[in-house]
């Protein structure tokens, strides 16, 4: 797939906005008892956060087509510094007890919650639509998918190195430092996003086939009508969430807790914890990179196998997970559910891209992009709450959804229903 300067330039505020999400992610958790905020908060801003993304990344995705990359990237950058600066202000004005508990708080859920997560909501639809429009085929479409999830993963495990490396010296640095990494993100967006307008000429649908259908040069001059929205019940794409959705489940729980059990099964303090939790979720993301990067594209195989082999290997690393109590066998686990993330997320994306129309592309991508997210609406701020209550349900409730999604994968061959179109062509 050849690499244009739009995709160019998006993987490049990609690796610097995705590396400023994981510094607060694994700084979250041990922040909330240095601050002495209650850990609820943390579990609540994330759950915000997903909330914006399922609600707007099918709005971001079918207009990166209507409006153009440019525009929505830039707004979407602009947000998200917003929010790191929010967040750091209140980091910074809680450490001095400048603010109370309770205001640091609600700054952190507005900060880490609708501010940044409008922002990521804009970027992997953005990306799979513009993958879509170049992949002809399935092996193409899946190999690109997996391209960017890899680099997504990349930028987390550079997220995790230096919020570990800065955790060490000073326990508030990775907050501090997110601004940067994401102003840095809007300058390259600024100077290297091509300036550009509708993804296509102006179009009409029918409701026969959904199909573009170019209306000429006088359609030039009318404003360009939004492509098609894709239900999350539509039947093509529905039992594709349905095999995935525990997986996702089960990663939000994983990370949003992993800064506790960092301190509770192995017993290290909070400002320790930053540098362990950094370091698991470098694990991870190091499993996920591995297979997106360099196996995914390699091994040719179906969305369908993908998925089920992800899912699988993701059911017993949590099992491992659940039962782990030391940091060997944490680590080991987490890696190997990276592994599974690995596969199964570009399945899962493919898969669903490829079983709807060429004009659908935008919507679809919107679509895969909140299904991830709307399991986070649930598993961070249930994980907390169950987590305080008692340390194992959490990943027992994981261990129970997953096993559902499990079957919808393994039954996966009997509803899905690949377009033809979209096999033969690309968007």
């Amino acid at each position: 797939m050849p690499l244009n300067p739009t995709l160019r330039a998006l993987l490049a505020i990609a690796v610097f906005t995705y590396t400023a999400q994981n510094m607060l992610n694994a700084s979250i958790a041990p922040l909330s008892r240095a601050l002495e905020i209650p850990g609820w908060v943390v579990g609540a801003a994330v759950s915000l956060a997903a909330v914006a993304v399922a609600s707007l990344s099918q709005f971001w995705g079918r207009r990166s087509i209507s409006w153009g990359r440019r525009r929505v990237l830039l707004i979407a950058v602009f947000l998200a510094l917003v929010a790191a600066s929010l967040f750091s202000g209140a980091v910074f004005f809680r450490s001095f007890a400048l603010i109370a508990p309770l205001g640091a708080g609600a700054a952190i859920m507005i900060a880490r919650g609708p501010f940044f997560g409008a922002a990521v909501a804009a970027i992997p639809p953005t990306a799979q639509a513009l993958i879509a429009e170049a992949t002809p085929n399935e092996t193409d479409r899946v190999a690109g998918i997996s391209a960017f999830s890899g680099a997504i993963q990349l930028s987390i495990m550079i997220g995790s190195v230096i919020s570990s490396a800065l955790g060490a010296w000073w326990i508030y640095g990775p907050v501090h430092a997110t601004p940067v990494f994401i102003a840095i993100a809007l300058v390259i967006g600024v100077l290297t996003i091509p300036k550009d307008g509708p993804a296509h000429t102006p179009a009409s649908f029918t409701l026969a086939d959904t199909k573009w259908k170019a209306e000429g040069a006088a359609a030039q001059k009318r404003r360009p009508e939004l492509p098609p929205k894709v239900r999350w019940t539509d039947p093509r794409v529905l039992p594709w969430i349905l095999g995935v959705c525990g997986l996702f489940f089960a990663n939000g729980v994983v990370q949003i807790t992993m800064g506790f059990l960092v301190q509770d099964r192995m017993g290290v303090d909070p400002h320790t914890a930053v540098t362990v939790t950094a370091l698991m979720l470098l694990a991870n993301a190091a499993g996920g990179m591995l297979m997106q990067l360099f196996v995914v594209p390699r091994t040719a195989l179906s969305p369908r196998v993908l998925l089920r082999v992800g899912m699988t290997v993701g059911c017993v690393a949590l099992l491992v997970l659940s039962l782990a109590s030391s940091a060997f066998l944490l680590a080991l686990s987490t890696f190997v559910l990276g592994v599974a993330s690995g596969l199964a997320s570009p399945g899962f994306s493919a898969g669903a891209s490829l079983a709807v129309s060429d004009a659908e592309q935008g919507g679809v991508a919107g679509v895969v992009n909140a299904t991830g997210a709307l399991t986070w609406v649930f598993a961070p701020v249930s994980a907390t709450a169950l987590y305080g209550w008692h340390v194992s349900s959490p990943f027992l409730l994981s261990l129970c959804l997953f096993a559902i999604s499990l079957v919808f994968t393994w039954r996966l061959h009997t509803t899905e229903n690949i377009s033809s179109t979209s096999r033969g062509r690309g968007a």
